[in-house]
């Protein structure tokens, strides 16, 4: 489904209380725990409420899309040092993807940063994810370098850094 036919979601806050970091964490670990299935399990299965709320006390900001009251995408962003809103743990939950979600996230977090006069996104995705990459690309971001970067679960993986164009 694209985003004129996706049903309009109740609401996308890109900065929300701690109060909220429940809710992001149960997004967060029902729309990563694929990664336990398919390959290295995620580092985001590792993050907690307590640990989202001491993230959330410094710069990170966390943001949640609710469809119907249900929080069903979350993402956590902060501003980079190279001028970019960084964006991270951006997921959607498996019941409510191909419905246009994250690229509205995507957009949503554009417009905040340009607001911000920050000079768009950056992102860092592991370099096996070729949908999650097509997705941002379609979304006029590029890849700008591969790396590799140790995970929370101790893992070393690739990881491709992608920017606005």
């Amino acid at each position: 489904m694209n985003d004129a036919t996706a049903p309009a979601l109740e609401t996308i806050a890109l900065a929300v209380p701690p109060s909220e970091a429940g809710d992001a964490i149960s997004v967060m670990h029902s729309a990563f725990a694929e990664f336990s299935l398919t390959g290295e399990p995620s580092g985001a299965l590792r993050e907690t409420v307590d640990s989202l709320r001491a993230e959330m006390t410094g710069d990170v900001r966390v943001g949640i899309a609710r469809h119907d009251g249900r929080a069903v995408a979350s993402v956590k962003h902060h501003v980079a040092d190279d001028g970019t809103l960084y964006f991270s743990r951006l997921g959607v939950i498996p019941d409510a993807r191909g419905q246009g979600i994250g690229g509205r996230f995507v957009r949503a977090l554009r417009e905040h940063a340009r607001g911000e006069g920050l000079r768009g996104l950056s992102c860092l995705v592991r370099a096996e994810e070729a949908r999650n990459i097509a997705l941002y690309e379609r979304l006029a971001m590029r890849i700008v370098s591969r790396g590799r970067k140790q995970s929370r679960t101790g893992a070393v993986l690739d990881v491709v850094a992608m920017r606005d164009e």
